[in-house]
């Protein structure tokens, strides 16, 4: 049997229409999907039946079986997803488990596996998102590609904001983001200028800025009416600015823990928004990738 380890997100740093291409990056957290394999003799139905219900990663499976030459093995290989992240919520929580599975598949079988390998097989089901990757990225979500890779930002802290509800990746319209996303190109190319000299100076101040312009661009086809108590809840507990999931139900208030300790920040954040129906947590911002244990 092999584990293997995901990181989600807490939606993205910053998504839009960059040099003619729908781009984003992934804010990657410490909140992890895993996922376990195993070969067998018989597939018990209990844990076929589980596995149906996670179809995407048994699409996955079966893409990633074919291109090693190993499909006759599919009906001897279970599966198990020992840590989820919520659904629907904007944590990247299907590419964790895509990522996750695949990564503890290759351990199984005895293949190699890359990070391109991970992201290619994941968008063939779904917009992907950059999560697979070791180093922030502004990615080409639905052709695969990295354009530009940074550093992962020190000392960068998030409060997160889950709203209840779901929202279904799938059901997004696209075509409506994406003319509100050419409405907005000059506050857009700015905030891609901002996370670019943010990422790559570690100006986390920076960085706050662009996700607050992006997000407030995409309160124009996800309006949330929580959004303007967060940025003023931001500028009065110290923070640098507001991200979200641009396709979910979570926010984070970006802050720099050199300055503020996350125990302060999250009882400000929770004191402010008492009353609301919304869970409130910490989480700070890792580097992407896979984790593996070899047993």
């Amino acid at each position: 049997m092999k584990h293997a380890w995901c990181p989600g997100s807490i939606g993205e740093l910053i998504q839009g229409i960059w040099e003619g291409r729908e781009v984003l990056i992934s804010l990657t957290i410490d909140r992890f999907s895993e996922m376990e394999a195993d070969l067998v003799d018989i597939v018990d139905p209990n844990s076929w039946e589980d596995m149906q219900k996670l179809w995407k990663c048994k699409r996955a499976m079966e893409l990633i079986l074919q291109e090693w030459g190993l499909e006759e093995i599919s009906n001897k290989i279970v599966f198990r997803r020992r840590h989820s992240l919520p659904e629907g919520k904007g944590y990247a929580s299907s590419t964790a488990d895509i990522a996750a599975l695949l990564a503890a598949l290759a351990l199984l079988v005895e293949r190699d596996l890359c990070e391109e390998d991970i992201a290619r097989i994941a968008l063939k089901i779904e917009p992907s998102d950059g999560i697979v990757f070791s180093k922030m990225c502004i990615f080409d979500h639905l052709e695969g590609t990295i354009l530009v890779r940074f550093p992962v930002p020190r000392y960068l802290g998030v409060i997160g904001v889950e709203l209840p509800g779901f929202l279904d990746t799938l059901s997004v319209d696209r075509h409506m983001m994406r003319i509100q996303w050419e409405k907005h190109q000059k506050d857009l190319s700015e905030a891609f200028n901002f996370a670019q000299r943010g990422l790559e100076e570690n100006d986390l101040s920076l960085l706050g800025r662009a996700a607050t312009l992006s997000s407030w661009i995409a309160q124009s086809f996800l309006p949330e009416p929580i959004f303007e108590k967060l940025i003023e809840i931001c500028s009065s507990i110290g923070g640098l600015g507001v991200n979200r999931a641009h396709t979910g139900k979570a926010f984070g208030i970006l802050f720099d823990t050199r300055v503020y300790p996350p125990k302060e920040m999250i009882q400000r954040a929770k004191e402010a928004l008492k009353g609301e129906r919304i869970e409130v947590f910490y989480n700070k911002v890792v580097s992407g990738g896979i984790r593996v244990m070899n047993l």
